[in-house]
């Protein structure tokens, strides 16, 4: 038997033994990504917005169309990767999309998927998107936060949870669904998780007026009172 014969065979019997393995498989960088725009100052759609992912190097820009919707295409690299026999290689995920508009400040958006390693798969839920006027003034949770965030997206996420908090549960805009609920919540929840709160000299009650501003959009989450149908 030949020596290269022998190393393949030993690789596959450290396999077999349930240890790691080195292995090429495809990396997803980005999912296939359907969203939608919205001026939050209007409620509608913003048409000829800018849509990207938001690392530079997770696919091309697309333009929002008159419904303000999107779709991104995902994108994949071939990497060597390590893998467990005993692993599913299946989990959940998420990447963030970039909005930019003119007079508007740039919005942003979670797009949370399932990787299993094998492709780009869709988005779990439609990735909403709202975006300001980029005159818009701080809100008090800026206030209580103006220590420990820095970046674009955590400043979009302040206004975004502000104007949750002014929703009526009961009448929602038009444009939100369960769909939409479900990717506001994830979004808000990865960009100002509780835990980024210790960071905050006012921290303590930073916290429980960002939990009163989810509360609307938490009880349209439990109570699923909307009833719009999903963009299509």
């Amino acid at each position: 038997m030949g020596r290269s014969a022998v190393k393949g065979l030993a690789a596959l019997a450290a396999c077999l033994g349930l240890t790691a393995c080195i292995t090429q498989s495809d990396v997803v960088l980005a999912p296939d990504t359907r969203g939608v725009v919205i001026h939050a100052g209007t409620g509608q759609p913003v048409e000829g917005a800018q849509v990207r992912h938001a690392r530079p190097d997770d696919g091309p820009t697309v333009v929002t169309g008159a419904d303000g919707g999107f779709t991104l295409e995902g994108r994949t690299e071939r990497r060597l990767i390590l893998t467990h026999p005993l692993g599913g290689g299946v989990f959940r995920d998420a990447r963030q999309v970039r909005v930019s508009a003119p007079g508007l400040a740039d919005g942003y958006a979670t797009a949370g998927f399932v990787n299993s390693w094998s492709g780009p798969g869709p988005t779990l839920y439609v990735a909403p998107v709202l975006m300001f006027s980029a005159e818009a003034g701080e809100t008090p949770l800026h206030a209580l936060m103006r220590d420990c965030i820095q970046r674009p997206d955590q400043h979009h996420a302040v206004h975004v949870a502000a104007y949750m908090g002014r929703l009526d549960r009961h009448s929602p805009p038009d444009w939100m669904d369960a769909d939409t609920v479900d990717g506001l919540i994830e979004h808000l929840d990865r960009v100002l998780p509780f835990s980024g709160f210790d960071a905050c000299a006012q921290g303590e009650a930073a916290r429980a007026l960002f939990s009163a501003q989810m509360a609307p959009l938490r009880a349209m989450e439990t109570q699923r009172t909307i009833v719009m149908p999903r963009p299509e």
